[in-house]
């Protein structure tokens, strides 16, 4: 029984739509010339707009489906009841690149979501066929997007990397300890999440950052 609610408790402190906000935390937090370079008042904007475009619309949005019977539970452990979350989600984070990238912030920002954009029309057409775990997608997605960030602009995010792969670990138990998801489905949530992130700072920011110098 405790370790179910102990599941429980991971599963919603590590909550993918929460993976946003956390990575937001991090790159204004990690001693880089984004702390010092981003006002207190352009912060709080930043967390004001990622907060409600990534986190609040997505879970609104997903509680009115409920609500209207379009799926059964917020858990959604069925394959099919994600497809609508999925799109909803999608349309959210394409207005938060859309508002970042106009902000007069680093686009460093902007291309945090636009890797999560990324990773979610990847799960939408995994999900097609098969059921692969958010959760996973969701912490490998901010590891990968933090080890991209620590290569690309020469940041030391050892211990914060720890912390990640410590609690990716945690959270893929807790996964399995709700069996809301098969190992395969946690594994490949994982590394998707992680590659694919990656793979967008090294190939695409990075050459959009050499480009404009």
């Amino acid at each position: 029984m405790i370790t179910s609610k102990l599941a429980k408790l991971f599963s919603i402190i590590l909550h993918p739509l929460l993976m946003p906000l956390y990575a937001t935390w991090i790159l204004l937090n990690t001693g880089s010339y984004l702390s010092f370079s981003t006002s207190p008042i352009l912060q709080k904007f930043i967390y004001f707009v990622v907060f409600i475009s990534t986190t609040l619309l997505p879970s609104l949005g997903v509680w009115l489906l409920l609500k209207n019977g379009k799926i059964n539970s917020l858990e959604m452990p069925e394959r099919k009841e994600r497809n609508s979350p999925f799109i909803i989600t999608l349309l959210c984070y394409i207005a938060s690149v859309y508002l970042l990238f106009n902000m007069p912030i680093a686009r460093i920002f902007a291309y945090m979501v636009g890797g999560g954009l990324l990773a979610i029309i990847w799960a939408f057409i995994i999900n097609l066929k098969w059921k692969v775990s958010i959760h996973m997608m969701g912490i490998g997605g901010l590891m990968g997007l933090m080890f991209g960030y620590a290569l690309l602009f020469h940041v030391n995010m050892i211990f914060i990397l720890i912390m990640m792969a410590s609690l990716a670990g945690i959270l893929g138990w807790a996964r399995l300890k709700l069996e809301a998801h098969t190992p395969a489905q946690v594994y490949v949530g994982f590394v998707g999440g992680f590659f694919i992130e990656l793979a967008y700072i090294w190939f695409i920011v990075k050459e959009i950052i050499l480009s404009s110098i």
